[in-house]
């Protein structure tokens, strides 16, 4: 029997349900390793601590939390996927400019957090 594993994911901001319109990406890794090569030779690696993020593409609805968004520093946003499993973002910001599509009345946000746990 398969599982659901694709399709209608959620996002919540403190709360409030924003309408997710395309993709969403969430950080899987909590560190990136770099090879160290000597003598010709990887020898090790090193590790750099990796900013939990979540990114998604939404409805620029009537409804939409522009003000919060753009003044809020430490949200809690929940990234839901379609097979049950939860990314919360805590002490979450947005990183980037917020750009509004007239044509498409859509917006990419990106959130950056000071932890990410995975559920």
């Amino acid at each position: 029997m398969a599982d659901l594993i694709a399709g209608t994911c959620f996002v919540k901001v403190d709360g409030t349900q924003l309408l997710l319109k395309g993709s969403m990406t969430c950080t899987a890794s909590e560190v990136s390793r770099e090879a160290v090569v000597a003598n010709g030779r990887v020898v090790g690696f090193k590790e750099t601590p990796v900013v939990p993020t979540i990114s998604g593409q939404f409805v620029f609805d009537k409804r939409f939390p522009i003000a919060k968004l753009q003044t809020g520093t430490d949200m809690t946003v929940i990234a839901e996927f379609a097979n049950g499993k939860q990314f919360v973002l805590g002490g979450a910001f947005v990183t980037d400019a917020i750009e509004f599509s007239g044509d498409d009345s859509d917006t990419t946000v990106n959130f950056a957090g000071e932890t990410g746990k995975w559920s």
